[in-house]
């Protein structure tokens, strides 16, 4: 072992030849620790040595490697040692000046103000001797031999480590560059493999997997979060999160997790500037604070990392991770970077994919919804109302007309009342015509004709699976009428139990599929209409008079036929030209005597049964005049005894008015030349009509 100074003189070419093979074949830090044990040990009497590289831009060191025989036993050393000190310390400020080997004293080091160098008097260390590494005429760091003794460097010693510091530097820049070269393949290796889970990515829990299993290990991270822009580029919000069940169960999360924040709140705006992963330490976080950053804060997060995502010069939003207390951010920063680059090409998919799924749910839906509006026109046009068909000129009239102008270019709710047959649904579609709303349909509920466990469904739709019978989706009502007019028939027969639910719905503007959980916004106005005093009926508790409140806004009282007999030539003479057209016969008029008896009546059924005496009496009538009405217990003519007629009932008289076009089509219900067709209704109501009646084939075909 080569202790004496003459023998270091002797044999230093021997010893440069030896140190020179040695370092040659050093290729990582388990080669340089042998090296230190093999030929600086031997020469040199020293019991610890450290290398440390410099961060020059920083001004600071932080060990490199250390062989520390003596000083690692001391209870504190791995949390001083591996720390990152300024180079201005007094110690390593005069080795990277120097171009010799320079010697102290751990005494006159603590006393110059290195107070973390205690620690190496307490392990027993008293001197140090250091030289700086040069890498091509650059000083990227430095060799400190440490001694248990003062006085262990001689002037010999000292030139021998100068000497010989060319050869460790040659060897610590390879040890660092291959270091560098392993990282960089590890982390394309890493960001290859990822790259290739996150191509298979293809929505929001695929991507979570991916991120809280790879990222979350390589990382060493705690919780994540992905934050994307809105639309309205002005604010963001939350859109994929991992974190603890402790996080996810608190009050104070529930409460921030679904807010929509201003990018410019201090955090966010910071990532979105940065072409970096930015770091902030929490605890010296400046108020005021967005909500999350509060949180962050009460829950004594350490620190958090943020990078934004972008696809070329668009922002997308930011990645935030909570790294662990003792994970080192600092050297896996660039791959954070690449890692970053990744989950943005799997967000865009994941966003292009749910765009287009949106689309096409969209489009289904409108499709859905031309369908539905194709089939109510088709049965809208069936049953032929036009606003022309509101016959009148008498006062009565003119009052409903008056009211008409006043309600129909407004938005207001209007409940129609009056007996049955007054032409309800005519004033209804008058109103809706002539409204603002008039390009989109009006849509007819009666809510006297469904059952009660079917309107709810009628009115709101129904999820596929919501009950028995609902094979697949369908649309209610009040989704068909959006943007358009909801004309709620015979509303006093609407079930209580559904009256509190209608009446939420025009309170809110929106409604729920049964068996739905989505809430639908609609757009909608409505009109009732009832032949019921809805007022006795909220007295007898039969309807709930929040609902009638909300209904008679603009209530239009419709006189009955009785009252308004001035109206009754107009009407007739509409009547004859409508159905003789449709019949197929030549009937222009009526006689004085006819229209006298059709003065006299009572019209119990209003308008239409006038309308319904009229078709009758053209099917019948043999000449171009008609001479003879078919009106129920009327004995004030004595033409009808004589021509034999006889009395009979409303639904007496559509029953043989029915045979008789049923025995003119040869029994044929529907079609281009059906009886459905002639009567001018569906063939639908027709079946239902003949079944009501009782009407058989013998009757048809006797």
């Amino acid at each position: 072992m080569m202790k004496s100074e003459n023998l270091y003189d002797d044999s230093e070419i021997n010893l440069f030849l030896s140190i020179s093979q040695a370092t040659v074949s050093i290729r990582n830090k388990k080669d340089l620790v042998d090296f230190i044990q093999e030929k600086l040990k031997k020469v040199f009497d020293f019991s610890d040595l450290a290398i440390t590289k410099f961060n020059l831009e920083k001004g600071i060191y932080k060990v490199f490697l250390e062989h520390c025989d003596k000083s690692n036993q001391h209870p504190d050393f791995n949390d001083i040692a591996f720390c990152e000190y300024p180079i201005n310390d007094g110690l390593h400020n005069t080795i990277m000046d120097s171009e010799t080997t320079v010697v102290l004293s751990v005494r006159e080091l603590i006393q110059n103000g290195m107070r973390h160098f205690v620690f190496l008097q307490d392990a027993g260390i008293r001197e140090v001797a250091g030289i700086r590494l040069l890498h091509k005429g650059e000083v990227f760091g430095t060799m400190v031999l440490l001694s248990e003794k003062e006085g262990s460097f001689s002037e010999s010693h000292r030139r021998l480590i100068k000497n010989i510091s060319s050869h460790v530097s040659s060897a610590v820049s390879n040890v660092i560059a291959n270091e560098e070269i392993e990282k960089k393949e590890r982390e394309q290796s890493i960001l290859l493999s990822l790259s290739n889970q996150m191509a298979m990515v293809k929505n929001k829990d695929e991507l979570f997997e991916v991120i809280d299993n790879r990222l979350k290990e390589l990382f060493s991270l705690k919780s994540f979060g992905i934050i994307l822009m809105n639309e309205d580029r002005k604010t963001h919000r939350a859109f994929l999160l991992g974190v603890s069940d402790e996080i996810q169960n608190s009050t104070d999360f529930k409460n921030i997790v679904h807010k929509d924040y201003d990018i410019n709140d201090g955090i966010f705006n910071k990532v979105l500037a940065s072409d970096s992963a930015v770091i902030f330490d929490i605890e010296n976080l400046q108020e005021p604070l967005p909500l999350y950053a509060q949180f962050w804060k009460k829950k004594k997060f350490q620190k958090i990392i943020g990078i934004a995502l972008r696809v070329a010069d668009n922002d997308l939003g930011c990645l935030f991770v909570q790294p662990k207390e003792d994970f080192e951010i600092n050297p896996v920063l660039n791959l954070f970077k690449g890692v970053s680059s990744q989950v943005v090409i799997a967000l865009s998919n994941i966003i292009s994919n749910e765009k287009n799924a949106s689309q096409l749910k969209e489009i289904l839906s409108y499709k859905e919804h031309l369908e539905n509006e194709k089939s109510y026109l088709l049965e809208e046009v069936a049953t032929g109302h036009k606003y022309s068909d509101i016959i009148g000129s008498g006062v009565e009239m003119q009052k409903v007309f008056h009211l008409l102008t006043q309600v129909a270019f407004t938005n207001s709710t209007v409940l129609i009342l009056g007996e049955t047959g007054t032409g309800k649904e005519l004033i209804a579609r008058a109103i809706h015509t002539s409204s603002p709303r008039k390009n989109n349909l009006m849509v007819k509920v009666n809510c006297a004709a469904l059952p009660a466990d079917l309107i709810e469904s009628e009115l709101f739709g129904h999820e596929k699976g919501s009950f028995t019978g609902a094979v697949e989706r369908r649309i209610g009502k009040f989704e068909l009428a959006h943007k358009g007019t909801l004309f709620l028939d015979e509303i006093g027969e609407m079930p209580q139990k559904l009256q509190m639910k209608l009446l939420r719905v025009i309170q809110e503007r929106e409604i729920e599929r049964v068996g739905g959980k989505e809430t639908i916004k609609v757009d909608v106005r409505i009109i009732a209409a009832t032949n019921r005093n809805l007022v006795k009926e909220v007295e007898e508790g039969k309807f709930r008079s929040d609902l009638y409140y909300r209904l008679n806004v603009f209530p239009i009282q419709l006189p009955p036929l009785k009252n308004r007999r001035e109206d009754i030539p107009v009407l007739v003479s509409h009547f004859i030209s409508k159905f003789s057209k449709s019949i197929g016969k030549d009937v222009k008029s009526i006689s004085k005597l006819a229209m006298a008896e059709l003065k006299f009546y009572q019209w119990p059924g209003n308008v239409r049964e006038l309308e319904h005496v009229i078709e009758r009496s053209i099917l019948m009538a043999n000449e171009c005049v008609i001479k003879n009405v078919f009106l129920p217990n009327n004995e004030n003519f004595e033409g009808h005894e004589q021509s034999g007629i006889g009395i009979k009932t409303i639904d007496e008289n559509e029953k043989q008015h029915i045979i008789n076009i049923l025995k003119s089509c040869n029994g044929k219900v529907f079609g281009s030349n059906g009886a459905a067709k002639i009567l001018g209704i569906p063939h639908t109501t027709l079946y239902s009509k003949i079944k009501k009646l009782g009407i058989t084939k013998s009757e048809i075909f006797k």
